[in-house]
């Protein structure tokens, strides 16, 4: 085996400069990446509708309007439930300053090893934060919804034009493969198409199933504004690892600090744990199951690295990105390694007869 320093060197440059250049475009290739999905998403609407007698704007006019009206009704009852939440924020901060106070006395009571907290002073500090956080907040939602309604309006345009422009962008990217090869390339663009496609359209109808499982386990709990709490954590679910836990912990500590019993904090944790079984077991693999084909190791570095150079959108990004560059990398030769080791752990003969086992039973 020989060992090419120059090409190891070229290969670490050139993946150094794409992350600085991901890093430096965000603000462009954030709105691509989205447009891009949206695409791809509603490319087989476009073609359905071409093929009943539309034209290519109407076309693809149609089907865009309708994603517009769902996203602004979703904002319209999220922000009505926001606005309820915020006039109770004093109340919950009051609530929240007892529980921290009656949790250092139980401290300061049971834990003799623990030096005697200053609890006056731990509170005022927490107080003094909460107080001072409060104008953060208020601003930070400011810029977070800018943000997202100007990557929105980009994103929508940029998806029209991908739309309008696919038969001329095929044809052109087709170019780049020799004649006798440029099949094949066809072939490799629209399986790219076909990942994102059934990732992003699984992921919605399980986000609409579990956001609904959520709502009614809180409504059955008893917890305030169960829809939004529900909803949310199934939108949260998007990002994957980090968006089940944040959604779950949302939910827990509102009904922690805001009754009384610690029956109602047990309780959600309940409702989360049956419908994050019920997901990681039976949903998941049914209605987003087999579109990836990436190893788990692959999906929580690609999220790392989506959360480090895209923040929150990289971190829903990168991981059907990365499922549709295993494909790329699969039609090339020197890359089918790359995709091998991104790729799921093959089924030994044990596993294989396990699984025999599994269908029998359930078949019966």
């Amino acid at each position: 085996m020989n060992l090419s320093f120059s090409k190891l060197f070229y290969s670490l440059a050139s993946m150094a400069l794409l992350i600085a250049l991901l890093y430096l475009g965000k603000s462009l290739f954030i709105p691509m990446a989205f447009a891009m999905i949206f695409a791809f998403i509603l490319y087989p609407i476009v073609k359905w509708l071409q093929k009943k007698g539309f034209n290519q704007v109407l076309a693809i006019a149609s089907p865009m309007v309708s994603v517009v009206v769902l996203i602004l009704g979703v904002i319209v009852l999220f922000s009505s439930q926001i606005v309820k939440i915020a006039s109770e924020y004093d109340n919950f901060l009051s609530k929240l300053r007892t529980t921290w106070e009656s949790s250092l006395s139980y401290i300061n009571n049971k834990i003799g090893i623990i030096p005697d907290l200053e609890s006056k002073n731990l509170l005022d500090q927490v107080s003094n934060y909460f107080a001072d956080s409060g104008f953060v907040i208020i601003s930070d939602t400011i810029a977070f919804t800018s943000s997202f309604f100007s990557y929105l309006l980009l994103s929508l345009i940029l998806t029209f034009l991908f739309l309008f422009y696919h038969a001329h962008l095929t044809r052109s990217l087709a170019l780049v493969a020799t004649e006798e090869k440029r099949k094949g390339f066809i072939q490799m663009l629209k399986n790219v198409q076909q990942v994102g496609q059934k990732y992003f359209t699984g992921m919605g109808l399980l986000i609409l199933v579990l956001s609904l499982l959520n709502s009614i386990g809180l409504l059955v709990v008893g917890i305030d504004y169960p829809f939004f709490f529900g909803f949310l954590a199934g939108i949260l679910a998007f990002i994957p690892y980090v968006g089940t836990i944040v959604g779950g912990l949302l939910p827990t500590l509102y009904a922690f600090v805001t009754y009384d019993s610690y029956w109602y904090p047990l309780g959600v944790i309940f409702v989360f744990w049956v419908v994050q079984f019920l997901e990681g077991n039976f949903l998941s693999p049914k209605i987003v199951g087999g579109h990836m084909h990436i190893n788990a190791l692959v999906s929580i570095l690609s999220l790392i690295a989506g959360g480090m150079i895209w923040g929150l959108p990289g971190m829903i990004l990168f991981l059907p990105m990365t499922a549709m560059l295993k494909v790329v990398f699969d039609y090339y030769e020197n890359l089918k390694p790359v995709a091998a080791l991104m790729g799921e752990r093959p089924e030994t003969s044990k596993e294989n007869k396990l699984i025999a086992k599994l269908n029998k039973l359930f078949q019966k």
